[in-house]
Formats: C-alpha cells, structure tokens, sequence
C-alpha cells in the first residue's frame, strides 16, 4: 500500500503574505515534511504564473492552481481548463459595466483592465503588488486574444457585485474577498477538482490527503481531503465547515498543524 502523506497548501493567508513573504517556520516544516517522504503540494485560487519562485522555495514540485483548471506534477503540466476567448470578454465586459477592473488570470500571463482611476486604497495597494511582482506578464484586457481560465476583478468605489452575482451566477461559482477581489471560476472547477485528478494520478489513496487554508475558495478544499485543517486567521465560515483548527499562519500554524498530525 502507498503510505505516502499528501498535503495540499493554499497560498495566501496560509503559507505566505504578499507583505511578510512566508514565515520560517512554515519554511522549514514544509521542508521537513518532504524530508520525512511526505508530498507537498501547492493548491491555489492563483492561475500559474502568479506563482513565484518564492511560493516553491521550500521545495514544491505539484501545483493544484487557478482553483482547480490546472494540475502540475513535477514540472510537467497534467492539464489546463481554458475559458474560450468569447466567454472570457463577456465577463470582463461585465465586469467594466458593473464598475470592476478585470484581472483575467491565465497560465501564462494575466490581462488587467486599463482604466484604474477608480481602485479603493485597499485594491491599489493589490494592483501595485501586481506590478511589482508579476510585471513582465501582464497584458492588458484590450487584447485581441486572452487565454485564461478564469476572471477576478478588483473593486472600485463603484463596484456592484450584486450586478455580477445576477447575471453570471448560473456560469460561474463567485467568490468574494474581502471586498478587495471578486473571482469567477467556471462551474465545474473548485480546488477539490484539481486535487482528485493530482491524487489519482500520483496513486494516493484518499485516506493519505490533508490540506489547510484559510478563505472562502478553500473550502471544497477542506471538505474534500480525509484531514482538512483551518488556519487561525480563517474566515468563521472555514472555521465552521471544518473538523480541525490551527493557530494562525504566521503564528506557527502550519509547524504546529503538522506536528500534531505527525506529519514531521
């Protein structure tokens, strides 16, 4: 029987913050999880390329990413759920007249809407990260072909995401994110999609699964794996669907978290 351990990792708020980075702690727990035999996986809301050299540094090589709509194994891409070029402008037309601006995320690069007058503080401070970090692979929305698997949007001090939820509901699943970030990922997709292609073709058995996270998109996630665990700073929602807790990310949840599972 395959006893290896798999253990998929949000990103953000779970094992890195776009202003601290990741804790050391968590570094090297994840370190000594791999050491032990154990698979580390990173299992995101973010498309491919939004991932950074520093999100792997402790030694990931599988990537459940884009929510769902790409699977990674060892570098050699498993699959990819593109949304056709048409789809993709209906959205983010919908998401200009509904006061957003678009961030359509793809595995390659991400498209950002030109007209960013209007972003709240809290969004402006999300679009420079963007710039900052991801710079050479950002286009812009007026292209004339995107290749994305999925649409989030930044809010403005005009947004109207009731005007979103109406009219793409039935298409997509919407979440919300602390009213900075609206995401669309296509019916059909969720992290626990991704997760049941990666464990079937590594020949995990299901038993062997754990994950953390700590928002709204994590939880078919959470659900899903045999041990899914809340980190501290999670939403009461997460905290609510899930059967284990851990102390927040940056406050050795994750060290802490492992240890009791005996993981390291």
């Amino acid at each position: 029987m395959n006893n290896r351990k798999i253990v998929f990792f949000d990103i953000d708020g779970t094992i890195y913050r776009f202003d601290t980075g990741m804790p050391k702690d968590t570094y090297e727990a994840i370190k000594l999880l791999k050491a032990k035999g154990h698979i580390p996986v990173i299992c995101t809301g973010r498309t491919r390329c939004m991932i950074y050299k520093e999100h792997m540094a402790p030694g990931f090589r599988d990537i459940v990413a884009g929510a769902g709509t790409y699977v990674e194994i060892g570098g050699k891409e498993l699959y990819c759920n593109t949304i056709n070029n048409n789809e993709a402008r209906r959205v983010i037309d919908g998401f200009v007249r509904n006061g957003f601006v678009p961030v359509a995320e793809g595995r390659d690069n991400i498209y950002i809407g030109r007209d960013i007058s209007d972003l709240t503080e809290t969004t402006k401070h999300v679009y420079n990260v963007y710039r900052e970090s991801m710079g050479d692979f950002i286009l812009s929305t007026d292209e004339s072909e995107i290749n994305v698997s999925k649409v989030s949007a930044l809010f403005t001090n005009h947004s109207n995401p009731e005007g979103m939820i109406k009219e793409f509901e039935n298409d997509y699943t919407i979440i919300s994110h602390q009213h900075s970030l609206l995401e669309l990922v296509p019916k059909g997709y969720n992290k626990a999609v991704g997760i049941e292609k990666l464990i079937k073709a590594l020949n995990i058995p299901w038993e062997n699964t754990y994950a953390f996270g700590d928002s709204l998109n994590d939880i078919d996630m959470l659900k899903y794996v045999k041990y899914g665990c809340a980190m501290g700073n999670s939403d009461d929602a997460i905290k609510e669907a899930t059967k284990y807790h851990t102390s927040d990310f940056d406050k050795g949840g994750i060290y802490e978290a492992l240890k009791k599972f005996e993981l390291i």
